[in-house]
C-alpha cells in the first residue's frame, strides 16, 4: 500500500469533483489540514473515514486502498492484493507504533529518574550546605603564612627551671607574678603567671583535646542542639569522622591544620555522594567553630613535635606554643613581646624538659 500514490489518487479525484480541500474536509467533519496530509502522502486517514470519503468520491474501498481505478473484471483479484497490503500495512504500522510507545516508556522512566535523583541531591545539598563563614579567606591566608623551626633539646642547670607538675622550661618570669588559677577547663590544667603589661598561661592537658581527636570523638558538641546545625552524630557518627581522618591522613593537629589550609572552604555540589556532602559539611562546621585566625603558622621540628601559633591582637602579638608528647598537650599563651622572634623561641622551647 504506497502512502503517497493514495495521496495523490485523492487529490486527483477532489480536483475532477471541483471541491477544495476545505469543503471535502466539512462534509467529513475534519480538518482541511487533515485532508492535506492525506493529499501530500504524510498520513492515511483513519479507518472510520473510508467508506464515507469513498462515497464523496464515487470509489469503492478497494480502489482508495490501491491508489487507483480499477477495472471491474479484475475487482475481485484486485481486492485481495489491497487487503493482503492492508493487513502487512498495519502490521507495520503497529509494530512502529509498539516501538515507539515503548520508546517513549523508556525516556519517561529516564526523564523521571533523572528528576527523582536532582531532587533528591537538591534536598541533600541544601541539608548538608554550609552558609560560607565570613572568615574563611583570613583563616587559609593565616595557616598558608607556614613555615618551620628546628627545636634541638639542651640541658640547663636545674635552678634556671620553672617547674609545673611534669613540665619544665627556662624560669625567664621571675619578675611575673603566679595567679591563682589553677583548675579544670575542658581538661586543661592551667597556671598563668603575669607582670604589668604581659603574662603567660601555661596549660597541660589530654591529647583528646587535639583537633583531630576531638573531631572524631563519640560526642562532639557541635553536632546536635543548635538550631543551624543540620547534622547529628546519628547521622555522622564517630566512626566516620575517623574515616575522614584516616582517609585524608590526617594523624595530629598539625595535619588537620594543613588540612585546613588547602580545604576549607570545600563546597558541596549535586554530583557528589551522600556521604561526602556530610563529609564536607560537618569538616567546615567543625574549622568555623574550632579553628581560630591566625597571622602564622609555624611547625616545631626536631627534639620536640608541636606548633606555634602567631596571632596580632589590638596591634599586640600573642604567641600560642602546643607541644604534643606522649598523648598529652603541653603548651603556653603568652603576649610576652620577647616570644615575636623566632631566635628566642627556639632557644626557650629548647631548655623544655617533660618528665
Amino acid at each position: 500500500m504506497n502512502q503517497e500514490k493514495i495521496g495523490k489518487f485523492i487529490a486527483s479525484l477532489r480536483k475532477e469533483k471541483n471541491i477544495t480541500q476545505e469543503e471535502l474536509a466539512n462534509k467529513l467533519g475534519i480538518t482541511k489540514n487533515a485532508v492535506s496530509k492525506w493529499e501530500r502522502g504524510i498520513s492515511l486517514m483513519d479507518m472510520s473515514l473510508l467508506k464515507p470519503l469513498c462515497e464523496e468520491l464515487d470509489i469503492s474501498i478497494t480502489e482508495l486502498l490501491n491508489g487507483e481505478r480499477i477495472d471491474s473484471n479484475n475487482l475481485k483479484n484486485k481486492a485481495d492484493d489491497v487487503i493482503k497490503e492492508t493487513i502487512d500495512y498495519t502490521e507495520k504500522r503497529i509494530k512502529k507504533n509498539k516501538i515507539k510507545n515503548i520508546l517513549f516508556t523508556i525516556i519517561g522512566v529516564i526523564v523521571f529518574i533523572i528528576i527523582l535523583f536532582f531532587g533528591y541531591k537538591f534536598v541533600l545539598l541544601n541539608k548538608y550546605t554550609l552558609d560560607r563563614p565570613d572568615n574563611v579567606d583570613e583563616i587559609i591566608k593565616g595557616l598558608k603564612n607556614q613555615k618551620e623551626i628546628k627545636v634541638i633539646k639542651r640541658t640547663i642547670s636545674e635552678d634556671e627551671y620553672l617547674n609545673i607538675e611534669n613540665f619544665k622550661i627556662r624560669n625567664d618570669f621571675k619578675d611575673y607574678k603566679f595567679v591563682d588559677t589553677v583548675g579544670e577547663n575542658l581538661a586543661i590544667r592551667s597556671y598563668t603567671y603575669k607582670s604589668d603589661n604581659s603574662g603567660i598561661t601555661i596549660g597541660i592537658g589530654d591529647d583528646t583535646l587535639a583537633l583531630n581527636n576531638a573531631f572524631a570523638a563519640e560526642e562532639v558538641y557541635f553536632f546536635g542542639g543548635d538550631e543551624q546545625l543540620k547534622i547529628n552524630s546519628s547521622e555522622f557518627n564517630s566512626a566516620d569522622r575517623k574515616f575522614f581522618l584516616l582517609k585524608n591522613d590526617i594523624n595530629n593537629e598539625i595535619d588537620f591544620y594543613k588540612y585546613v589550609a588547602d580545604n576549607y572552604y570545600k563546597k558541596n555540589d549535586i554530583f557528589m555522594d551522600k556521604r561526602t556532602m556530610m563529609e564536607n559539611y560537618a569538616f567546615n562546621l567543625f574549622t568555623s567553630i574550632n579553628v581560630p585566625k591566625v597571622d602564622e603558622f609555624i611547625i616545631i621540628k626536631g627534639d620536640y613535635q608541636g606548633y606555634i601559633f602567631k596571632i596580632i591582637k589590638d596591634n599586640i602579638q600573642i604567641t600560642q606554643v602546643t607541644i604534643l608528647r606522649d598523648g598529652k598537650m603541653y603548651g603556653f599563651t603568652t603576649n610576652d613581646q620577647r616570644f615575636s622572634n623566632d631566635e628566642y623561641l627556639i632557644d626557650i622551647l629548647g631548655t623544655i624538659e617533660i618528665m
